[in-house]
């Protein structure tokens, strides 16, 4: 098992640091991700797990400080991280990404270090633009398989929640099986680094990208 996760930011970063910067000029838009700030998104990740559309898949619609718990758990974690992303500089998703072999996932895929799992939780559909949440998911793979230790990102959305198996899809994961895990029936998504790059070869060359991480 690794000793930390690869993407996981320094101790010591402060939180609103941009850890990955991109400029879309033919979209005019840029998306970046930054730790999970307690101090200032509980407030809002707290009204993204208590809508509608999060309560049938996640189980979070718990109270602020349960909330908090479970995030400062994921924070203080060497092993996982919880990311924000930014669209346009607006709160546009929440990601968790760990490790595999620190998951219970580790019983269904290969727990190499180079593997990680991630969650993502988008905010309301009032204000989702449309493709947002495959873009996120593209952004985040171009930021997690710009560390050269990373090798596969798994995905592993509830298997009834149509929305997120789409968006997986649509942003270049491929379906692998359908698994059980302790608390969900899950459809096993995956992208290898080599798939990455063959669908964006764009990205092995120079981009407006900034990072500062330990790599």
């Amino acid at each position: 098992m690794p000793a930390t996760l690869f993407c996981k930011p320094l101790p010591g970063m402060l939180s609103h640091e941009l850890l990955f910067y991109l400029s879309n000029k033919h979209q005019n838009n840029t998306i970046a991700f930054r730790s999970l700030d307690l101090s200032t998104d509980l407030d809002t990740i707290h009204q993204w797990v208590n809508q509608p559309y999060t309560r049938r898949y996640w189980q979070l619609n718990v109270d602020t400080d349960s909330l908090h718990t479970t995030y400062r758990t994921m924070l203080d974690n060497p092993l996982a991280h919880s990311f924000i992303g930014l669209f346009n500089n607006q709160l546009a998703c929440q990601i968790d990404c760990y490790a595999v072999a620190a998951d219970e996932l580790k019983e269904h895929v290969d727990p190499s270090p180079g593997n990680c799992g991630l969650h993502i939780l988008m905010c309301p559909p009032r204000e989702l633009q449309k493709g947002l949440t495959e873009n996120m998911l593209r952004a985040f793979s171009k930021f997690f398989f710009s560390f050269g230790a990373a090798q596969t990102l798994y995905g592993e959305p509830d298997h009834r929640n149509t929305a997120a198996n789409l968006a997986a899809k649509r942003s270049g994961f491929e379906f692998q099986k359908t698994i059980q895990l302790s608390y969900k029936t899950a459809n096993l998504y995956s992208i290898t680094r080599a798939q990455f790059f063959s669908c964006h070869p764009e990205c092995n060359e120079g981009s407006s990208i900034n990072h500062s991480i330990n790599k």
